[in-house]
């Protein structure tokens, strides 16, 4: 047994010595044949972050709306606002990264993949701002029925609606009014950047 062992160990010994010789001879690369990244890819990772982030901001509207049982309230109607107009901004300033990267791309280059993945991305995020439309529309109609049925009732009633006033309707209404309006201008940036992320795509093909 101890033969045994000690022949053992001797051959694991000497295949380590091999091995170290064997990367003695292996030819280390100069630092001239390394081949340099392109400093284009920082920026189109960049731009392929900031358009991660969208998505999943609207991952975020898409849950608040879909999830809220009844309507929403004025406060959270107004917040779900200013999460939009907050996409909207970035979707123009991301389009507004890929005009600028017009003219500087070079065409069969390896940042083709990037800008294949900016283009899918885009494409993902124009198809959940067309959910978010389709939910805030749903979410207008209801509110809409219930204001009517609310404002009918008041005037047979009085002033307040189930503790609601008036007033408290109007806001409703007008926050609801000012959601949609938002969201036009969220699908008009989101149509910009689907157009730009594309030709982009075909500049680097």
């Amino acid at each position: 047994m101890k033969k045994r062992f000690a022949l053992t160990a001797g051959l694991i010994l000497f295949a380590g010595m091999g091995l170290a010789f064997a990367a003695d001879n292996v030819k280390t690369p100069a630092p001239s044949e390394v081949k340099a990244e392109n400093p284009k890819v920082k920026e189109f990772k960049d731009i392929l972050f900031k358009l991660v982030r969208q998505d999943e901001y609207l991952d975020e509207a898409v849950e608040t709306l879909d999830t809220a049982n009844g309507r929403l309230t004025v406060e959270d109607l107004s917040a779900l606002r200013f999460s939009l107009k907050t996409i909207a901004g970035n979707l123009r300033h991301i389009s507004a990264l890929n005009k600028a990267e017009f003219s500087a791309i070079e065409s069969g280059s390896e940042l083709g993949t990037y800008t294949n993945t900016i283009m899918s991305y885009s494409r993902k995020v124009n198809r959940k701002v067309g959910q978010v439309n389709a939910l805030v529309a749903q979410l207008a109609a209801k509110n809409k029925k219930a204001a009517m049925r609310d404002a009918v009732a008041s005037r047979k009633g009085g002033k307040k609606v189930r503790g609601k006033k008036i007033t408290d309707i109007v806001a409703e209404q007008r926050a609801m009014d000012a959601l949609a309006a938002e969201l036009k201008a969220l699908a008009s940036a989101s149509r910009s950047l689907n157009a730009t992320s594309k030709w982009l795509y075909i500049a680097s093909k």
